[in-house]
């Protein structure tokens, strides 16, 4: 009459068939493209990364300096689709994508990755003297020489 009811007192019984999970965190399989890690340190702010991310889940903010460029650069894990393309253009590999899966929060901002790095200005280059004072060297060198 009840042919599923042998089964449902043995499942009642038995040990279950999931693990516990508040208790018990499974590992991520290998290959696994979780939540970004960004090192600002070896970021050399080419924006290749901001290129090739479709949902554009980047964004940098640069703020002038006294010795340079201050720039930030965020990461929404919100608009993020783990498609690692920013972390395989990335030259320096200074995106890299994690195991971790528990992306649950209760404020949006928990979302997002960020970093800083400054930007020094480049050294100038020594300034070459004008074509018309290098011809005048030129011709003073031949002469005392002769």
């Amino acid at each position: 009459m009840f042919p599923y009811l042998k089964e449902a007192v043995a499942q009642v019984f038995g040990k279950p068939s999931t693990e516990n999970f508040p208790a018990v965190i499974p590992e991520a399989p290998d290959g696994y493209r979780g939540r970004i890690i960004y090192h600002p340190d070896l970021c050399i702010n080419c924006g290749l990364c901001m290129r090739v991310c479709a949902p554009q889940a980047m964004t940098k903010t640069v703020v002038p300096v006294e010795d340079g460029e201050q720039i930030t650069m965020s990461f929404n894990m919100g608009s993020c689709t783990f498609c690692q393309l920013c972390a395989d253009f990335c030259s320096r590999h200074a995106i890299e994508m994690s195991k971790d899966y528990m992306m649950v929060v209760e404020d949006e901002k928990d979302l997002l990755v960020s970093g800083t790095f400054i930007k020094k200005k480049p050294v100038p280059k020594p300034k070459a003297p004008a074509p018309a004072a290098k011809a005048a060297e030129e011709t003073t060198e031949t002469c005392a020489e002769s």
